[in-house]
């Protein structure tokens, strides 16, 4: 986050804040690794107080006193329903107003985890209500993963002159925002365009189906992605054992016209909530160290490799066939969880390769639902991205986070659930465009909520496992995908969230 976080605000109401007193215990890891839990805690600008215990090492002491927020670099919620919230980092002195807030908007809210895995959602305002076009930077899971992310909204019209956009904090996490834009594409007389892999928006003009397709299991499945209508292929989970590798695999043939020689690839998609199992095997092993893990992910290159590694596996790796060999052509991160979304990938020097064209879409098992794979071949140019001013923004915790989203500095807008952003844009550019496409850009990370402990499975916590080796035991797992994965797809199983997932 850096040492010049000047978003700062001013608490609204303490009267709230009094009320969290006395009804949750918090807890509060320093810089030099104590872990304070405080049963009683009151607060200053400069510090937090109470009484409870103090954690060095593996030995535990009782402890009253206070602790300089200059020093703490995570707060955490506890007793919060099932869930723990790891609700700031870093505590520093320029966000010190930030804290108390955060404190306050939680007196009384109870968190409950709706489907869906990590990320912002995005809504644009039709005219008439917010619609749910997209979620950001949902694999961006601490600090050193941060990242920008760019959808198109579909939904989104200009209203006397402005454009209004939505994020929302609508699940157990924090979410921190750097920045945010807004872009515009005239698309002229195309029907539609589309995000590649590198954030360039190509127009669609004549798509077409694949001539054949079939799944990893050799079941045909060419009615299932021909076209763009919610009717989604899904995993059978066929390859969720030790020896199957965990992953789906398609199979499709497409007819190339003569001549053709660039194309784009099109996949309308939409991610599974299979993560919430993994979060909820992983709450179980790291029990009580949630802080200590998120401080180690910021820290430890073993650990980030990791993590980069499960990424790279729940990315859809388009491969294309060469020969008798296949060659890695792109790859498409997860993007959402309840927004459906369209992304493309462009393939070149097509005219080299003889006879239809065969590609191999694959990924981590039932990671991905896909509605539609289509090529279009057309000769076409991107589509010029213009930036459209940010007029105002308006928090629903009454704070000005304006500064802190404007430009992609060292300052973050911190953004709690169910709090949200309301964001207007200058429309005037766009008045003159044929046909205007709408580009949003976000740029942030967020912290997971992890649960404390898995339902018939107790919590790491009430072990007397230190928080360095519960950490350790968390890498080897997640590294060790056949012990890690068949309990997780089990329980996936066992709870029927595999069940295909439905439109909004």
């Amino acid at each position: 986050m850096g040492t010049g976080c000047s978003a700062s605000y001013e608490i609204k109401d303490r009267a709230e804040l009094q009320e969290c007193e006395g009804k949750y215990r918090i807890r509060a890891l320093t810089v030099d690794t104590l872990l304070y839990t405080f049963e009683k805690f009151s607060f200053t600008n400069t510090e937090l107080a109470g009484s409870g215990t103090l954690k060095r090492g593996n030995r535990v002491e009782p402890f009253e006193g206070s602790v300089p927020f200059s020093r703490i670099v995570f707060i955490e919620g506890l007793e919060m329903s099932f869930w723990k919230g790891v609700w700031v980092f870093p505590v520093l002195s320029g966000c010190i107003s930030g804290v108390e807030s955060a404190f306050s908007s939680h007196s009384s809210f109870e968190i409950h985890r709706i489907g869906g895995s990590s990320c912002p959602y995005v809504y644009s305002y039709d005219g008439s209500s917010f619609r749910l076009d997209a979620e950001a930077f949902g694999t961006s899971v601490s600090k050193a993963f941060e990242a920008e992310t760019y959808s198109v909204l579909p939904s989104l019209v200009p209203v006397s002159g402005h454009l209004d956009v939505r994020i929302s904090n609508e699940r157990p996490e924090t979410h921190l925002i750097n920045s945010v834009h807004l872009y515009v594409g005239d698309a002229g007389g195309v029907t539609s365009a589309v995000l590649d892999v590198n954030n360039v928006l190509w127009p669609v003009e004549n798509v077409q189906p694949p001539s054949a397709a079939h799944d990893h299991s050799g079941n045909d499945i060419l009615a299932e992605i021909s076209a763009k209508d919610n009717r989604r292929w899904q995993s059978d989970l066929a390859n969720t054992t030790a020896n199957s590798g965990f992953r789906d695999e398609l199979n499709l043939q497409f007819d190339r016209p003569d001549g053709a020689s660039d194309a784009t690839l099109v996949v309308d998609a939409i991610n599974s909530d299979l993560v919430t199992e993994a979060y909820r095997a992983a709450g179980s092993v790291l029990g009580d160290a949630t802080m200590q893990f998120y401080r180690a992910l910021e820290h430890d290159p073993q650990l980030q490799a990791r993590i980069r590694d499960w990424i790279r596996d729940c990315s859809l790796r388009i491969e294309e066939k060469e020969g008798n060999e296949w060659k890695v052509v792109g790859s498409m991160e997860p993007e959402a969880s309840v927004a459906p979304f369209s992304r493309a990938i462009r393939i070149h020097h097509l005219n080299d390769v003889p006879g239809p064209l065969m590609f191999r879409l694959s990924s981590l098992t039932d990671v991905w639902r896909i509605d539609a794979v289509q090529i279009d071949f057309s000769t076409v140019k991107p589509i010029p991205l213009r930036p459209l001013s940010l007029a105002s923004v308006k928090a629903s915790d009454g704070n000005d986070w304006g500064r802190a989203l404007a430009n992609y500095d060292t300052s973050y807008a911190i953004l709690f659930p169910p709090n949200h952003l309301d964001l207007t844009f200058d429309a005037s550019t766009s008045t003159t465009m044929r046909k205007p496409l709408y580009v949003f850009a976000a740029r942030g990370y967020l912290y997971e909520w992890l649960p404390s402990a898995t339902p018939g499975n107790p919590s790491a916590s009430t072990s007397s496992i230190g928080a360095d080796v519960r950490i350790e035991l968390f890498k080897s797992l997640i590294n060790h995908k056949e012990f890690f994965l068949p309990s997780v797809y089990a329980e996936w199983r066992d709870h029927g969230s595999f069940q295909p997932t439905q439109s909004p």
